[in-house]
């Protein structure tokens, strides 16, 4: 990208009745959105994997027979209960030997815990096999606090490791050379480098192979293959700042939006507008600017059945958040419900989804959950993956809100 792309200065905050105004002025009513799913595919630790995997592939295969664009699977590591898939890649790639139309997507890869070119060679060689459905989303695994002690990565330099590792995985789908970034340092917490002053090429001589031929092959420039260059198109990332959402446009990478603790107006918000103002400066043109929504739903007899069956399951969850959230803590199961989720009857969630501020008129992508964890922790276990939930959203609420099917598109 020029340079012009790379940098920008840091912009004020808007106040809250400034953002809803330059809100309206980007909001584009109408929009077409493709409709997908989002499950972190939870399983209790003693529950055989193979069992929850086989019912994961089968209902991505009834989601493509229902007419769903997409499906979209968490990456969690060493907690089961979380997320039982740590390689959403090889899953996928049974997932698309038995699909033929359907957008395979990661939401989201754990990029800090990823060796940026073994994670390109896998992204191409399942692109390939899919024939071109894979979307990837990349994120700074606040998902998985869990993880980092044990992958070695220091949590206060999560963003340098995902911006370095970032800038590698692009540079590769671009079909740059490796030798374009010969000094790949690794980031400690106190900023040293593993080999301070010396590039990949200096620290690999003959005498450190066992011929003098391998080591100089070892040096020739090279490229990923297989060689997948529509897929740096389709490269996703969370944003967890106003300052990340812009560098996101920076990226020419998509935005994706939607954990339940980030306020659909304060954060989801105020992303969506960092991220098109800056794409609109740089770009001109918000045509391919590309924004992606996950909301947690759970379809029912109406909004307080749903507070009353769930309450207590509620309360367990809001229990557990209210140490790093307690403005969630502090609420009512029915306003907890009301604040992080679209629940009731399908009348009910079709309005909800529509005053929604940082949903339609914005999104290029929706995933909607069709269940609710991890929102609420127990009681809705397995509806994410259930087909008769994915085809009542598909038949009674996605279309009122816009989205139609690929063949009627």
């Amino acid at each position: 990208m020029p340079e012009s792309v790379q940098t920008t200065n840091k912009q004020t905050q808007l106040s809250d009745e400034q953002l809803h105004q330059r809100a309206d002025q980007l909001r584009q009513p109408g929009k077409q959105f493709k409709l997908g799913f989002f499950t972190q595919v939870p399983s209790p630790a003693d529950r055989p994997a193979k069992i929850t995997y086989a019912e994961l592939v089968d209902a991505i295969v009834a989601a493509e027979e229902i007419g769903y664009d997409s499906v979209w699977i968490g990456q969690h590591h060493f907690s089961p209960e979380d997320g039982s898939v740590p390689s959403p890649l090889v899953l996928l790639a049974t997932a698309a030997a038995r699909t033929t139309r359907i957008d395979l997507g990661t939401a989201v890869i754990a990029l800090p815990f990823e060796h940026p070119i073994r994670l390109a060679e896998d992204l191409a060689v399942l692109d390939e096999i899919s024939g071109g459905r894979l979307q990837v989303g990349l994120g700074g695994a606040r998902g998985d606090l869990q993880a980092f002690n044990t992958f070695g990565i220091d949590f206060s330099a999560r963003h340098e490791f995902f911006d370095r590792n970032l800038e590698i995985l692009q540079s590769l789908l671009e079909r740059r050379s490796f030798s374009d970034y010969t000094l790949v340092v690794n980031i400690h917490a106190n900023g040293a480098d593993a080999a301070p002053g010396r590039s990949s090429a200096q620290q690999l001589s003959s005498s450190d192979s066992v011929a003098g031929q391998q080591a100089a092959a070892d040096l020739e420039p090279k490229h990923i293959f297989p060689s997948t260059p529509e897929l740096r198109g389709r490269l996703w990332q969370t944003a967890s700042s106003e300052d990340r959402a812009r560098k996101i446009a920076r990226n020419g990478n998509g935005l994706m939006i939607g954990a339940y603790h980030d306020h659909v107006i304060h954060h989801q918000l105020r992303f969506i507008v960092a991220f098109l103002d800056e794409w609109l400066a740089l770009y001109g043109s918000l045509d391919d600017a590309r924004i992606g929504a996950q909301r947690f739903t759970f379809h029912g007899e109406s909004i307080d059945a749903i507070a009353e069956t769930l309450g207590a399951q509620v309360a367990a969850t809001q229990e557990g958040l209210a140490p790093r959230f307690p403005q969630l803590g502090a609420l009512s199961p029915k306003e907890y419900l009301q604040t992080v989720a679209r629940t009731g009857s399908a009348k009910d969630i079709v309005q909800q989804l529509r005053d929604d501020p940082a949903l339609l008129g914005f999104v290029t992508d929706f995933f909607p959950t069709i269940g609710l964890f991890p929102s609420v922790r127990e009681g809705t276990y397995g509806a994410d993956l259930d087909a008769e939930r994915l085809r009542l959203f598909a038949e009674e609420i996605a279309p009122e809100l816009g989205w139609k099917p690929a063949a009627q598109a």
